[in-house]
Order: C-alpha cells, then structure tokens, then sequence
C-alpha cells in the first residue's frame, strides 16, 4: 500500500465520522428493517461523481443532539463508479453528536480495502474510537493494529536491501498500538503505548511512534521515541532512544539516537547516535563511537546462508572514535568497509597490537587498513610511525609512508633486564627512521634516508646511515641486516673511550635472535674502518680494503676473527708514532693478537721498512713485525741533530 493511499484510507474514516454527525433528524427510523443511507457526490468537470455512502440498519435518536446508527458502514468509491468500492469501514455502532459534530463508541471498528481480502492489502481494527471535525482528529483508544501490504510499500523502514527480485505478495506489515491518533488536517499520525512494528525482515518496538505525511499523502519522516529496539533478517538488532526516519536527496534515512547500540553476531557498534542510510547500506556513528568486528573472515557457509560474522580463536578487532561510517553489502554479510575520525584507537586481540590515529580507513576485501593524522603502531615488541601506515592485517603486512620510524624490541629472549654471556644488559631497542618502510612477519625494508640507533638500557650504543636496509626478523628479532649505498656505522665511545667507525657501499650482518648477540658481519666494496679514542693523545687506527669480513665469538659476542681482502691498508698513529702496511689480504685472529699480512706485504714504520716478505705478523700492541721467508728490513736514519752553539 502506497503511503498516500494509507493516509487516504484514515482521512476517509474521518469523513465518514463527519458525515455522521451531519446526519439530519428525519434520518432516525426505529425499529424497521428498511436501510437507510446518506450519499454524497463530489463536483468535477464531467459533473457530479459518486464519492460516500453511509448506511446502518437502525438509526436511533438518544437524545436532542446524540444519534446511535447500528450497525454502521461507510463505502469510498474510485472514480465516482458505484462498482469501484475504494474502502470499507464498519463497526457496530456508532454515537454521533449533531451539535458538536463527534462520533465516538465503545466498541469495536475497522477499516479495510476490498481488494482481496481483510489480511492482504490494508486493514485498521481497534477498540473505541473518537472523533472531533473540529480538530480534524480520529483517536482509536484501545488494541489499534494496522496491517498493509508490504508489497505495495516503497520500503520498509529500516531500509532492507532494495532490488528487482519479486516480492512475495503475502507479506504484510503489522503496527500494534494500545491507541493511535489520526490528524487528517495536518497529516499526522501518532502512535501510542507499546508500539510494536511486524514486518517479514523486520520488529521495532518503541513506546511511541508519529508518522509525518507530506502534502501530497507520501511519507515525509517516522518518529519512534522511547526504548526503541529495531530487530532486522540478517541486519542484526539496533536499540536506542529515538528513531527517526526521514527521506531526503532520493535516500531513505534512519537516526536512531541516544545510547544508540547495534550487534550482528559478534559485529557490534555503540555511539551516542547512529545515522543508516537504506539506499547506500551505510551506517554513520558519531559520538564515543565503538567497533567489533571478527578478525576471522566469514566462512563459505556464513556466505551461503547469510548467518552472522563470528569470531574464532583469534578473537575481534575493536574500533573507538568520534565519528565512523560504515559501508554494508547490499544482501547480508560483513561490513565492507568503513572510516573512523578523531582520536582513533585500534586494539586486536590476534596479535595484541594497538594503533592510533587522527583518521583510519578499512577495507575488508584486502583486509587493509589506512592511517593518517599522527598515526602510531605497536605492540609490546616495536612502534611503527610514519605519515601514513598501511596495514594489510590478514597477510601481516605494514608499510609506513613518509617520516617512517620503527622501534624493534632487540633484547635477547628471556626476562627483560636479563643478562646477556656477555655480561650487557638484554634491554635494547633498534630505532630506524627513513622515508619509506614496508614490515612484514620475516621482513622489513627501509629506504631513502636511513637512520639506525641502537639504545641499551636508554643509552645511545651504535647508529647506521644507509640509502637502502634491508632487515631480516625471526618473531620479531633482527636475525640479518643488509645497509646498501652510503653505508656509514660509528659505536658509541667505550668504558675506554674508543670509537669504532666504518664507511662502505654494501654492509650484511647475522645475528642470534635467541640471544641477541653477534655472528658475523661483511663489508663490501670501498671499506673504510677507523677506531679511534677520545683524546688526541689516544691511538688511531686506519684501515681500508675491497671486503672485510668479521666472525663473532658466541660465548662473548666479541669478534674471534677478521678477513680483509684486496687493496688491503693500515694506518697506525699511537704515542707520536706512525705505522703504514699493506698488502693484498690481513686476517686478525683474536686468540694471539695479531694480524697477517700476505700479497706481498709491505710495512713501514717511523724506524724500518719491511718487504719483501712471504707474510708478514703485526703485533698492534707492541707495534712489532715480524716475517716469514727471505725479506728486506731497511732502517730509517734519524736526522742529525745540529751542532750545539
């Protein structure tokens, strides 16, 4: 039934009820069963058309002013034809005051249409009725129900989805109310007393309700207030204190406000109001505004049957913020996607990460997730931080664009604030910034502008500079890290003093992610490694070469040896002596101290040279050669010293 019928249908049970009262004194004939009627014509530009009649079988003057017709019934007609009966209206009585022009009773009333019958097009019943042609008002006080058509109506309320598939012809849609008022002037409606709204996809249930007609009989808005609990097929179950449905700019529009709360299996939603929108499927939450939704996907069964999302063991993700949309599948399913606004928080129970935002976008079809406005990332383990963070959370996969920050839990495994073998502290944290960085479950990449730290109980140990690095994680331990172009390393100074620094193109490291320390690392191509102290009176050491590769003892992390390969160069200055060697590869074992020189190795210090040699052994503390097969040692002269005056 079309809204502008439906209110025609009411508006003609208040004509009739006026036409009652109109009802002359030589109408009144008692006890005969002769049935007289009143008809009345409307004018039209054919001439007069047949519009009412009404007619009882007794017609009985009570008093001077108050007239009882039983039983009563009144027949609108389409098109002025006696054969095209639009509605019927019957009771068994009626009162009616000629003075006042009322009629009201008792007892039961209805109204329906006669096209098929009382329960598949429209049909009013209740119990009592008054009416006033003053205020234009019809008031049924007891047990009202309205059943329509569902077929004929544009939409239901709450919006189901809208397609072309046929609609079952039999579905009808039931209002029960303890009394309703009818205002034909001001086309209004309202309803009052246990509203309870029956539809084959949806229930509401309110204390009150007012349906708004516009000028032409279309529904203009509905107003449910109190308690209001809105139950839909597949849609899940929404309450809140007021509902308010409206259509505007082609949309049908519901706002159910006040602790407004939704569920659908284990998706939910609670904000201080929530706006849904029929014709788009999208859901608009504002105020302390929260989301569940289950991080598992919907299943080919859930699918199949439209059951609702369910969580499984690795539970929901959980949504707060001031302001959400989220956008559903026209047929049921999950959402589809969905934006959050304003002091965004994001917790998943799968990983226990959390992250917040000034802004995040969700797909569901990529499970992707997009933040902006200082958005952060992280669990117990790292941060992320960057411009915008993108997490594709199914395939664990992150990427941070712009400002890129990571903050990795280094420690070795066990209690925080363990020891190591080494005897350092397992409370270590690796912070790498770059412009760009992609993180997934074994791998995170980070490029252009590479900065690495490495803090050890908040102190500053170790930093890294890079265009290009690539690092390797084991449960979110670095295992390898490979520094491409412009590499440049420097250490913290040492209880000593000493500061260590390295310059290549190309730098690899492995370490143990079960105990956090060192195995090896490979310096390639344009090596430059310097230690140095903090003083100018403290040794310098230079070395450079193609490759060098270092091996780290697992016992005390400190290196057991070291290989450098083709071009290799030493530079020693220490207590104002210098030392200059080369040759083609130096390997330093750790265990005697010293370092060998092979490819034709030569050394020159500020006393001798040495060449000629198969090998050659330098002892750095000592700053002592030593040689192997046939070579030539020259000594250095010292200039003379000038005669005394």
């Amino acid at each position: 039934m079309k809204p502008r019928f439906r209110f025609l249908c009411l508006f003609a049970l208040g004509v009739s009820l006026h036409l009652r009262a109109q009802l002359p004194p030589e109408a009144h004939i008692s006890g005969t069963t002769n049935v007289p009627s009143i008809t009345r014509y409307r004018d039209t530009p054919t001439g007069p058309a047949l519009d009412f009649t009404l007619s009882g079988k007794d017609w009985n003057r009570l008093t001077e002013r108050e007239v009882l017709v039983t039983p009563f019934e009144l027949k609108s007609y389409h098109g002025g034809q006696s054969g095209q009966v639009q509605f019927i209206v019957q009771g068994p009585e009626s009162h009616i005051d000629i003075v006042s022009n009322t009629a009201w009773d008792a007892g039961y009333m209805e109204l329906f249409t006669p096209a098929t019958n009382l329960f598949t097009n429209l049909f009013v019943q209740g119990q009592g009725f008054f009416f006033t042609q003053a205020d234009h008002l019809l008031i049924i006080s007891n047990r009202t129900e309205t059943r329509v058509l569902r077929a004929l109506l544009r939409t239901s309320m709450m919006g189901q989805p809208q397609s072309n598939a046929p609609v079952n012809s039999g579905e009808i849609l039931k209002i029960f109310s303890r009394t309703c008022r009818f205002s034909y002037l001001s086309n209004h409606v309202d309803y009052a007393g246990g509203v309870h709204v029956l539809d084959p996809q949806m229930d509401l249930t309110s204390q009150t309700m007012s349906v708004q007609f516009t000028s032409n009989s279309a529904i203009q808005t509905i107003l449910a207030i109190g308690n209001v609990v809105i139950t839909t097929t597949n849609k899940g179950r929404a309450t809140g204190q007021t509902a308010f449905y409206y259509i505007t700019n082609g949309s049908e529009i519901t706002d159910l406000s006040g602790d407004a709360t939704w569920q659908n299996g284990d998706q939910r939603a609670i904000a201080r109001k929530f706006t849904y929108d029929s014709t788009r499927h999208l859901l608009t939450a504002a105020g302390h505004v929260r989301v569940w939704w289950p991080n598992a996907a919907p299943t080919p069964d859930q699918r199949r049957t439209g059951a609702p999302p369910r969580a499984d063991d690795t539970g929901v993700r959980e949504l707060f913020a001031d302001f959400a949309t989220l956008q559903f599948p026209p047929t049921n399913g999950p959402l589809e996607s969905m934006v959050a606004t304003g002091n965004v928080i994001i917790v998943n129970q799968a990983d226990a990460t959390r992250a917040t935002a000034d802004q995040a976008l969700y797909t569901r079809a990529n499970d992707l997730f997009e933040l902006t406005g200082n958005p952060v990332w992280w669990n117990d383990q790292m941060e992320v931080k960057g411009t915008v963070l993108i997490a594709q959370l199914t395939n664990k996969i992150y990427h941070a664009r712009g400002q890129a920050r990571l903050k990795l839990n280094t420690s070795a495994a066990g209690p925080a604030n363990t020891q190591t073998p080494s005897g350092r502290s397992t409370n270590q944290w690796l912070i790498i910034t770059s412009a760009d960085l992609d993180y997934q479950t074994n791998l995170a990449v980070f490029r252009r502008n590479v900065q690495a730290s490495l803090l050890e109980n908040g102190a500053l140990r170790d930093t890294l500079a890079c265009d290009l690095l690539n690092v390797e994680l084991v449960s979110n331990q670095v295992a390898a890290a490979v520094a491409i172009g412009n590499v440049r390393g420097q250490t913290a100074p040492g209880k000593t003093g000493v500061v260590k620094t390295i310059v290549c193109d190309i730098l690899t490291a492995h370490r143990s992610p079960a105990t956090g320390l060192m195995k090896d690392v490979r310096a390639e191509s344009n090596v430059v490694i310097r230690v140095f102290g903090s003083t100018l009176a403290a040794p310098s050491n230079t070395m450079s070469a193609v490759v060098v590769t270092a091996r780290f003892s697992s016992v005390t992390n400190q290196i057991e040896e070291a290989v450098a390969e083709q071009n290799v160069v030493f530079d020693q200055v220490k207590s104002a002596q210098t030392l200059h060697a080369t040759g083609r590869r130096a390997v330093y074992a750790a265990a005697s101290d010293q370092i060998k020189l092979t490819g034709q190795p030569f050394a020159i210090t500020d006393k001798y040279i040495v060449s000629d040699a198969d090998y050659l052994i330098w002892q750095s503390k000592t700053n002592r050669f030593g040689g192997g097969g046939p070579y030539k040692i020259n000594l250095i002269k010292s200039p003379a010293h000038p005669p005394s005056p």
